[in-house]
C-alpha cells in the first residue's frame, strides 16, 4: 500500500508499505525562490547569513523521512512522540505511524491508531484494511470477520480485503474459493500484481492450465523479472511434458532468486526427465546446501542414486531423509532394504522395525528375522515370529509361511506351502510368497533352490513389492 503524506508546508513523498518490514521515503523539499536567485559575492568584510531554521513540522517530517529511508521502523515510531501538535490529526501520518506498528507487530497500538482516525473519519479504508489485517495477524476471527464486512460492504471488490480471504482459502486448500476471491480482488484493482498472482496460481491448482498460462504471461509481460512467475510457466511446461522449456523457465527464476529451494527442487526435476541424472543430482545439492534441515532434497538424491544403482549414496541420502525428518514413514523401507543389501543387518534391523511400526506386514517380520538368522542368532529370529504368528490368522497362507520360517524343518509342510502360494490369486501376494521362499532356502545354504526361486519372481511383470529387488540381487552373487 503506497501512502503520500502532504505537509502542509513541505511537501515530501513517503512510500510505505503495510506488507513490507520497513518503510522506503523518498521526498524533496519546495525551494524558496529566493534561493534560486544568484547570491551576491560575500566580501572579507560582510558576514555570512545564518540559513534559517526549519519550523517543527518540516524538521519533523524531514527526520521521520531519514529513519524510513533506513529502515529504522522502531525509531520511526519512537519519533512519533515528538510531533508537532499542527500533524497530529493528520490522517496520513497516523496511518504511516499504523503501518509502522503493524510492520514491527505491534497489533494493538495499529488497531488503536487506526481506531483514532475512524473517529475522524469514519470511511477510511486505509485504516479499515489495517484493522482487517492486525486481527487477521492476531488470530482473532470474530474481529477480523467484523472487519473485513464493514469493508465489503462499502467496497465490494476491495483489492487488500479480497487478496486476505482468498490466502485464507488457499491456506485450507479452498482453491475455487481462493480463485473467486482473487478475481474479485482484480475487479477492484486490475493491475494489482499479487491478485493477478494469485488468480493465475489458484487457476493452476484447479488445473485451468489455460487461464494459469495466460495470467502468469500477463506478469511475465509487465515483469520480466518476477522470479516466481517464472516458477510457475516452468511447472506449466513440466505439465504439457516439455521438460526442456521447463528447465530453461526454472533457470531464469534462479537467475533472479538463486537462494529459492523449491526452485531448485524443481530445476533438478525437469534435468531429471531428461535424463540428466547427475545435472539434476548437482541442483538437489544445491538445495541441500541452501536448507540442509530439509528432508525433501535428501529424499529426491536419494531416489535418483538408487535408480542409478549408486547405492551407498542413495543409502547415505535415506539416512538423512530420516534425520531430518523421522515421520517421513516411506524412508524406512528403503534405507532398511539399502542396509540390507549392504550387509549391515543390525541397521537392516532397526529401520524394517521402523517401517512395522507404519504397517504391520509380516514381510517386515520376515525380513527381520532373515536379518537375524544372518547374524547368527536364531533365538531372536524366533521371538520375532512367534510373536508374528499370534496376530496372523492360522488359515491364511502368510500364517504358513512365517510358521515355515519359525518351525522346524519339515517336508510336508514344505509342499503344502508350496501348493497354497501356487493357489494364490493376486500376483503380488504370489510374487512376494514365492521371494521368501528363495529367501527361506538362501538362509539355508540352498542355493540352487533360492535361484529357481529369485528367478519366479523377477520374471513377474512390473512388481509392485519391495522384496523384487532383493530377490535380483541374490540373482546377481
Amino acid at each position: 500500500m503506497i501512502k503520500e503524506i502532504k505537509s502542509k508546508i513541505l511537501p515530501i513523498l513517503v512510500a510505505g508499505a503495510l506488507f513490507a518490514p520497513a518503510f522506503f521515503v523518498t521526498g524533496c523539499a519546495t525551494t524558496p525562490a529566493a534561493e534560486t536567485e544568484a547570491a551576491p559575492e560575500v566580501t572579507k568584510k560582510e558576514t555570512k547569513k545564518k540559513e534559517p531554521e526549519d519550523p517543527p513540522n518540516v524538521k519533523f517530517v524531514k527526520q521521520l523521512q531519514a529513519l524510513l529511508a533506513k529502515g529504522d521502523t522502531k525509531g520511526a515510531i519512537a519519533h512519533f512522540d515528538s510531533i508537532p501538535s499542527s500533524l497530529k490529526n493528520d490522517l496520513e501520518l497516523k496511518n504511516l505511524l499504523g503501518a509502522l506498528y503493524y510492520s514491527d507487530t505491534q497489533y494493538d497500538n495499529a488497531i488503536t491508531v487506526a481506531n483514532e482516525i475512524l473517529e475522524i473519519d469514519s470511511e477510511n479504508m486505509d485504516a479499515l484494511e489495517l484493522i482487517s489485517m492486525c486481527t487477521k495477524a492476531k488470530g482473532d476471527k470474530k474481529a477480523y470477520k467484523e472487519a473485513t464486512d464493514r469493508i465489503l460492504a462499502t467496497d465490494p471488490y476491495n483489492a487488500s480485503v479480497n487478496i486476505q480471504k482468498a490466502e485464507e482459502y488457499a491456506v485450507n486448500k479452498k482453491y475455487k474459493l481462493a480463485r473467486d476471491s482473487y478475481k474479485k480482488a482484480l475487479r477492484g484493482e486490475p493491475e494489482n500484481t499479487d491478485a493477478l498472482f494469485g488468480y493465475a496460481q489458484m487457476s493452476y491448482y484447479t488445473d485451468d492450465i489455460k487461464a494459469a498460462s495466460e495470467n502468469f504471461q500477463k506478469i511475465l509481460d509487465k515483469e520480466p523479472e518476477n522470479a516466481a512467475a517464472l516458477a510457475y510457466m516452468g511447472k506449466l511446461a513440466c505439465e504439457d511434458q516439455n521438460y526442456l522449456r521447463a528447465a530453461k523457465f526454472a533457470q531464469e527464476a534462479l537467475k533472479y532468486d538463486a537462494t529459492n529451494y523449491d526452485y531448485w527442487m524443481d530445476y533438478g526435476t525437469y534435468l531429471r526427465y531428461q535424463g540428466k541424472f547427475d545435472d539434476a543430482a548437482k541442483a538437489w545439492n544445491k538445495a541441500v546446501e541452501l536448507d540442509p534441515t530439509y528432508f525433501l532434497a535428501y529424499a529426491y538424491l536419494a531416489g535418483n542414486y538408487d535408480d542409478l544403482g549408486k547405492w551407498d549414496l542413495a543409502l547415505e541420502n535415506y539416512r538423512k531423509v530420516i534425520e531430518t525428518n523421522p515421520k517421513y514413514f516411506y524412508a524406512y523401507e528403503s534405507t532398511a532394504i539399502l542396509e540390507y543389501h549392504a550387509k549391515n543387518y543390525e541397521n537392516a534391523i532397526k529401520y524394517f522395525t521402523k517401517a512395522y511400526e507404519y504397517s504391520s506386514s509380516y514381510a517386515y517380520t520376515l525380513m527381520i528375522a532373515a536379518c537375524w538368522f544372518k547374524l547368527n542368532k536364531p533365538l531372536e529370529a524366533k521371538k520375532v515370529l512367534t510373536a508374528q504368528l499370534k496376530k496372523l490368522d492360522p488359515n491364511s497362507n502368510e500364517y504358513a509361511l512365517v510358521r515355515f520360517y519359525n518351525d522346524a524343518y519339515n517336508r510336508n509342510a514344505e509342499s503344502n506351502l508350496v501348493q497354497k502360494i501356487a493357489k494364490e490369486t493376486n500376483s503380488n501376494n504370489r510374487g512376494k510368497m514365492l521371494f521368501y521362499l528363495g529367501l527361506y532356502y538362501e538362509l539355508n545354504n540352498a542355493e540352487e533352490l533360492a535361484n529357481e526361486y529369485y528367478a519366479k519372481v523377477t520374471n513377474m511383470k512390473a512388481p509392485m513389492f519391495f522384496e523384487y529387488r532383493i530377490a535380483e540381487w541374490g540373482l546377481s552373487k
